[in-house]
């Protein structure tokens, strides 16, 4: 009898948990199963915006190590940022993130780039066969996100995104309370992101739309994926607007900006940002979202504190009860992979959520109304 050699990828081993281990119950018990996973092999290309999303997410992360670390630009303060992380003190450090991919071939790649370029790492990491957490958004112009959608079924690997208010406890149980019919079907929804500029000045690279690529991609593409993830309702058009008016030493920076969407439903979104939130703000962001429905209205507002409540004909006002645990992303992502867990997000919803933000950035540009 012959036996023809099989061929494991390195995608299709990260998808199984291997070593598994089968042990005897009690008499007439059924047997359990211990799994234990294989070690997964994490690169970060940059450190740019919110790398803690995977440079701290990791430690928690049964048998998943961080291995590299590629500059995405050439005065990035890799060293600095690790010396206050002593579990990746040992990730080797790349000058070429290109070099650092053809050597590690890690499992999983975290991108964070400066904004403009988030798609060039994406695809360069997709094409070595990796699985990829990036930054938002996913590309800069929807001629990049088409190619990196087709290098990701050319390649057979998932993409996620940061899109971390989706495990947000507030955010889940406006979720949950709108899927549930408690306030009929959804008609109204407004959505606000307000951040503070910060004391000190933001990257240089903020200062072009040719390196940031604009602010509803890097900030309201959160509120934009949001409404879609509460209440369900996809896009159908985009009518928008955005301007510098404040800080003008960052000229292609836009620090306001409104959009109004029309829903599949015939529903109305609007989602309105800025950096204009006070310095001496209790915290960073501003996050609101308001979702009126045709029997009630759910509202949360989260700052350092959080506001959640729902208001009914029949309940009257009273607040919603929240889940007490927040899971990063990262550690989603990796259950699905190695277990084939449900994601937080379905594979097009990072696509989505770029496109339609990519969109409405183009509205803004145009001062037109374009279909979505």
């Amino acid at each position: 009898m012959s036996h023809s050699k099989i061929e494991i990828t390195r995608r299709q081993f990260v998808a199984t948990a291997a070593g598994t281990m089968v042990a005897a119950g009690p008499l007439g018990a059924p047997a359990q199963t211990t799994r234990k996973p294989r070690e997964l092999r994490l690169a970060m290309i940059g450190m740019q915006g919110h790398y803690k999303y995977v440079a701290d997410a990791v430690r928690d992360i049964p048998n998943c190590r961080l291995e590299a670390l590629a500059r995405s630009t050439p005065d990035e303060k890799i060293e600095k940022a690790k010396e206050k992380r002593p579990w990746i003190a040992d990730a080797k450090v790349y000058d070429d993130y290109r070099k650092m991919l053809d050597e590690v071939k890690p499992d999983i790649v975290g991108v964070f780039m400066p904004i403009a370029r988030m798609g060039e790492g994406c695809i360069e990491a997709v094409r070595r066969g990796c699985h990829v957490a990036s930054e938002k958004p996913l590309a800069a112009s929807l001629d990049e996100l088409h190619r990196l959608r087709e290098e990701r079924d050319r390649a057979g690997v998932r993409i996620t995104m940061f899109l971390i208010m989706r495990m947000g406890p507030e955010w889940i149980a406006a979720r949950r309370a709108v899927r549930e019919g408690l306030i009929g079907e959804p008609v109204l929804m407004s959505a606000q992101k307000s951040y503070r500029w910060y004391d000190g000045e933001r990257p240089d690279y903020y200062r072009k739309r040719k390196t940031y690529g604009g602010t509803i991609p890097w900030v309201a593409v959160h509120s934009i994926d949001l409404i879609r993830y509460v209440t369900g309702l996809e896009y159908a058009g985009v009518t928008a607007r955005h301007a510098v008016k404040v800080h003008k030493d960052y000229p292609e920076c836009e620090d306001i900006a409104s959009m109004l969407f029309e829903m599949n439903n015939g529903a109305e979104a609007t989602v309105t940002i800025d950096y204009l939130r006070p310095s001496k703000a209790p915290s960073h962001g501003d996050d609101r979202l308001r979702v009126v429905g045709s029997k009630g209205i759910v509202e949360v507002r989260s700052t350092r504190q959080v506001f959640c409540e729902i208001i009914t004909e029949d309940g009257g006002a009273r607040e919603l009860p929240r889940p007490n645990t927040f899971r990063p992303v990262l550690a989603d992502f990796v259950d699905s992979l190695r277990e084939g867990k449900p994601h937080i997000m379905a594979p097009e919803d990072p696509f989505l959520a770029t496109e339609i933000s990519l969109k409405a950035r183009e509205a803004a540009d145009t001062r037109r109304t374009l279909a979505l």
